[in-house]
């Protein structure tokens, strides 16, 4: 998704950061109405044919804390993705790949504070994805990476952090909600709408900036007549968007944050190979370590059981 989006912002005249979220955020929205209508109409006959469960249900609050959740969500999704779409404007699509791994290091911690055991083998894929993702982002494999490495964090690196801490908790609470009976998919559905309410409200901010100053403000999205730009927002709308999220809350019904998180952590892998594809950017020695203990830690968390054993005792 980094590599894509900085690919358009390497095109004449690109969206800004709201308005490149709120049109992906609108396709994406638009992927889940299918989904929604089907649960609405399956809805509508349960409460047809159980009418006294439909009203116990309504009572219950258990509506209530749905919207709570999809509205939860929705607010880390902004701040996670949002500050990665603002961060590539200033820092390179890897290194802020990279730093949003950053997150793996949080989720533990968080997990560990609401009470759930963290297994010593997942705590240990978590070292060793971090390790991974530290010599990924120290890499010198490309010119510019390696430029911005030596002069350490910059502006960029620091909001892709931010959002790291955001993507962690996001993580974190999707799993929290899933121990509570909500529905995975259609949380999902719901939060990606939400999510796309409030990336619009973004980009009227982008465009009311431009229209009062428009002497000092880049416009929005001078080049939108550009199709491949659309094809490409279309694309991350479906695949790291619709798919990705269905994906994610199918499989956090039976794997904890934790081990997610680190699960999660191979993607810089992607990006640094898409990167070297449409950027230019390579990897040196240091990528292809780092690479190596971030698949490596992904499989210790994958094959720690030990937390799911002390609970069954």
């Amino acid at each position: 998704l980094s590599v894509a989006f900085k690919y358009v912002y390497g095109m004449p005249g690109p969206p800004s950061a709201g308005v490149i979220g709120a049109v992906r955020g609108v396709f994406a929205a638009l992927c889940f109405v299918p989904m929604i209508m089907r649960e609405n109409r399956d809805a509508q006959e349960r409460a047809k044919t159980d009418p006294e469960n439909a009203l116990a249900k309504s009572r219950d609050g258990s509506s209530g804390a749905f919207w709570r959740a999809a509205g939860e969500l929705a607010l880390w999704n902004l701040v996670a993705q949002g500050a990665c779409n603002v961060a590539l404007l200033f820092t390179d699509a890897t290194r802020v790949s990279f730093l949003t791994q950053a997150s793996i290091a949080f989720t533990p911690v968080l997990v560990s504070l609401s009470g759930d055991r963290v297994g010593a083998v997942t705590w240990a894929g978590c070292a060793l994805a971090i390790a991974g993702v530290v010599l990924l982002g120290l890499d010198g494999g490309d010119v510019v990476a390696g430029a911005a490495a030596s002069a350490g964090l910059n502006l960029g690196d620091v909001i892709a952090l931010v959002g790291a801490a955001s993507y962690s908790l996001y993580i974190f609470r999707i799993g929290a909600f899933a121990k509570k009976g909500l529905p995975g998919n259609l949380t999902q559905a719901w939060k990606t709408v939400i999510l796309s309410l409030l990336y619009l409200g973004w980009a009227a901010a982008d465009v009311f900036a431009y229209v009062a100053n428009p002497a000092s403000v880049a416009a929005p999205w001078a080049g939108w007549r550009n199709p491949v730009v659309w094809l490409i927002l279309i694309f991350t709308a479906v695949v790291p968007g619709y798919l990705a999220d269905v994906c994610q809350a199918k499989g956090q019904e039976s794997v904890d944050a934790s081990e997610s998180q680190v699960l999660l952590a191979g993607e810089p892998l992607f990006a640094a190979v898409m990167g070297a594809v449409l950027l230019g950017e390579s990897l040196g020695t240091y990528g292809y370590v780092g690479g190596a203990g971030l698949v490596a830690g992904a499989i210790l968390a994958g094959l720690d059981e030990g937390g799911e054993e002390e609970e069954k005792a």
